[in-house]
């Protein structure tokens, strides 16, 4: 089960991609998604950012176009506890590859794998033999 408390940015400035990674994340069952298509978007937040940002989800590209926007990205990132830089020349942010990222950052409960298991109630029986078997 997913952690719902967990905040996430991601920061992309083609529109497809960053819907499709929000999509992927909905899917996995997380809901507090920021989606950011501007650096000057990122600004605001790095001064607004109240309650700090899980994880974020940025395009390499984008922060580190100039030196302004990396200046800005990595005094932003400090107060987010997990970033991934991708490079959409060479990563693909698909699902399997969100699942993975996500797995390692949110790890299942170590209870997760009980709920498929079948749980049988024993009625108390005062004899204490087995039944016979065929």
């Amino acid at each position: 089960m997913p952690n719902k408390q967990l905040r996430i940015i991601i920061l992309d400035t083609h529109l497809p991609r960053l819907i499709q990674t929000e999509k992927s994340l909905n899917r996995l069952g997380y809901f507090r998604i920021l989606p950011i298509q501007h650096v000057d978007d990122l600004r605001a937040l790095d001064h607004e950012l109240v309650t700090p940002f899980d994880v974020m989800f940025a395009n390499k590209g984008l922060v580190c176009g100039t030196e302004t926007h990396w200046r800005l990205f990595r005094r932003t990132t400090q107060k987010i506890d997990y970033v991934l830089l991708y490079d959409e020349k060479k990563n693909v942010l698909g699902d399997d590859s969100i699942r993975r990222l996500m797995a390692k950052i949110d790890p299942a409960s170590p209870w997760e794998s009980l709920k498929d298991l079948i749980w049988i109630k024993f009625k108390k029986d005062t004899r204490h033999n087995c039944p016979n078997r065929p």
